[in-house]
């Protein structure tokens, strides 16, 4: 009779460490996304979709790089992940939202504990959330400071339990952004460089310009000449084509290309057409550091320093490369990532 006690208490102790087990592996937690939806999420998601390619770059700069089970294909094509996350190129490709290529059905196979995408199609988020039962957290839907980017970051880290780290790629780059604005702020806003931004990823389009403030020039004291406040990007693409009358009319004093275009440096100063340009005249056009859709925390930061000390060399006195390697070494645990980036799309060496 004793030992069927014992038994009978072993047994139940059994199960309530079992049941305990079961509860933990189940609790769930509350993560307020971009959109200021609530979405219920795992509090152990080991499995994630990302839409969103700079969700995908903030997941493999917060250490969860693993946990990532598909992408968009957008994602597979970003020259900073194949270098830092080459294991992207393998990962199964859901499709895109914004080509009408997703696919619901893959969606629905792979069974995330969670999935990224970008503000702009919340409808879709509420679709995947309804017909599949994934839960799926919003990230910006645009970027217009510095702050949308870090938003996003804390979101993303809430979500797959990164906090910590998440709070240490804000405070970084805060922190780079600051000792930027802090000696660029002292430029008198007619000094200030004008700068006409061109080349839209894997293209050769001289008459494609971004225009709106973008953050890495805005960020570093510039003006770009392109931009009018009701002409601000919805979101979906900052790229206009323009006349070579407009860009006459601009007369830039720099002119940067865009880090991934298929566009050099001589392109823009062999061409007859942009001859009389001043920016030209001048030898004042640059390559300078992008990804192929939005921003990366690596290259917003390289961009944005890049871009300042080209436009007001006086004013930084440093080892850029020696800086962009060290930012790079703390975002991704790399260093040789800018040197990789002006190896192999010519990025303007400052």
């Amino acid at each position: 009779m004793r030992m069927i006690t014992y038994l009978l208490i072993a047994c139940l102790l059994e199960l309530a460490v079992l049941s305990g087990s079961l509860a933990q592996g189940e609790q769930k937690i509350s993560v307020v996304d971009y959109n200021g939806r609530t979405v219920e999420v795992s509090g152990n998601i080991t499995s994630v979709v990302s839409l969103d390619p700079d969700a995908t770059r903030i997941l493999v700069a917060l250490g969860a790089g693993d946990r990532i089970a598909g992408v968009e294909a957008t994602a597979k094509s970003c020259p900073v992940l194949k270098k830092v996350f080459p294991e992207v190129e393998t990962l199964p490709d859901v499709g895109s939202i914004s080509q009408g290529t997703l696919s619901l059905e893959k969606l629905a196979n792979m069974k995330p504990d969670v999935v990224f995408l970008r503000g702009l199609y919340q409808d879709t988020a509420e679709k995947i959330q309804g017909e599949l039962g994934i839960p799926c957290v919003c990230t910006y839907g645009s970027v217009k400071s510095v702050d949308d980017f870090l938003k996003t970051v804390s979101i993303i880290g809430e979500t797959v339990n990164r906090m910590n780290r998440s709070v240490e790629i804000s405070d970084l780059m805060q922190n780079k952004m600051a000792e930027i604005n802090a000696t660029v702020s002292s430029v008198p806003d007619d000094q200030r460089v004008r700068i006409l931004y061109i080349g839209p990823p894997f293209t050769k389009d001289l008459l494609r310009v971004i225009y709106n403030p973008h953050l890495c020039v805005y960020n570093a004291g510039g003006i770009n000449v392109a931009y009018t406040s009701d002409k601000i990007s919805p979101g979906v693409g900052p790229w206009q084509t323009v006349s070579l009358e407009q860009v006459a009319g601009w007369n830039p004093d720099m002119i940067f290309i865009h880090g991934l275009s298929q566009l050099t440096v001589q392109d823009v100063l062999n061409n007859a057409d942009w001859k009389d340009l001043k920016a030209v005249k001048e030898q004042k056009v640059y390559k300078v550091f992008a990804v192929s859709t939005g921003y990366d925390p690596s290259m917003l930061l390289l961009g944005t320093m890049q871009m300042a000390k080209i436009m007001y060399p006086d004013k930084f006195d440093f080892d850029f490369q020696e800086w962009a390697d060290q930012v790079c070494q703390q975002i991704y645990g790399m260093e040789g990532l800018p040197a990789y980036m002006e190896s192999e799309y010519g990025i303007s060496k400052v």
